[in-house]
């Protein structure tokens, strides 16, 4: 075989690959494009971008406080409604004092007394260098950790319970869900992100020690000793408010119907 057919064979081969390598990338971009279009079609959300996630979030957010304001001032106008109708009669007085109390057990309205305030954040700095992948998510907050925090209140006396993170506040109610949907925790469904301030009502001594107890809650957090003292940070305070639950109540209950109590037959 000649000089000149060689090079011809060479350079044969090498357009071949060249060829080959363009179809395979050509492949992964259409996979990469058309994944891309199956995340934005299944989430709802117009755009996969960070920087317009992010916006999405805050304006979600800004939708929520606008949406909660307006429950608030509808229930202070029935408030008043119910205030007006409860002058007169002394049926009506007994009937108003069991509504109150009835609000206040359902977190409908903003209490106040001493209590805890407790401040849940991620590891500042995250995690040493050198940490395994494995152990990393254990210097961040989850949301099992602010319901391991709010069950441990209730069990010790607290009375009333809110999460906030700066942003909004919301009251935990009987029906209240706090879990983690694609990356921020959501509570009452309106996604919150930590530093978390959870505030509770109630005895302060009986509250902090619970958390604090030997080999309790603080002391068991994550897997790696030490960082309940990092995470976790508990003060005691003689004057705490908490809000009202500012959720929309006509759509809680769908399904759940009071038993009719049966008179009895004479």
């Amino acid at each position: 075989m000649g000089i000149k057919s060689l090079l011809n064979v060479k350079s044969s081969s090498w357009v071949w690959q060249v060829t080959m390598l363009s179809f395979i990338l050509g492949m992964l971009l259409a996979a990469a494009l058309k994944t891309q279009i199956m995340v934005k079609t299944a989430s709802g959300i117009p755009t996969t971008r960070f920087s317009s996630l992010a916006q999405v979030l805050l304006d979600e957010k800004d939708r929520s406080k606008l949406l909660q304001a307006e429950i608030t001032d509808l229930r202070a106008k029935l408030d008043k409604y119910e205030a007006s109708r409860g002058q007169d009669t002394a049926k009506a007085k007994f009937l108003s004092s069991e509504l109150k109390d009835t609000k206040l057990l359902a977190g409908l309205v903003p209490v106040q007394g001493e209590g805890v305030e407790i401040t849940l954040c991620d590891v500042p700095g995250g995690p040493p260098s050198g940490t395994p992948a494995v152990l990393q998510a254990e210097y961040i907050i989850h949301d099992i950790d602010l319901r391991n925090i709010i069950n441990e209140l209730f069990a010790n006396g607290a009375e009333a319970v809110s999460v906030s993170d700066g942003d909004t506040e919301q009251r935990i109610i009987a029906v209240t869900a706090v879990r983690c949907v694609g990356g921020p925790i959501q509570v009452n469904r309106v996604p919150m992100s930590p530093p978390f301030l959870v505030k509770a009502v109630g005895p302060p001594g009986t509250m902090a020690g619970g958390l604090k107890m030997p080999n309790g809650l603080i002391d068991n957090w994550h897997a790696l000793p030490g960082l309940g003292r990092k995470m976790v940070k508990i003060k005691k305070s003689s004057q705490i408010t908490i809000p009202a639950f500012s959720g929309n109540t006509s759509s809680i209950f769908l399904y759940a119907r009071p038993v009719e109590s049966k008179g009895r037959s004479m």
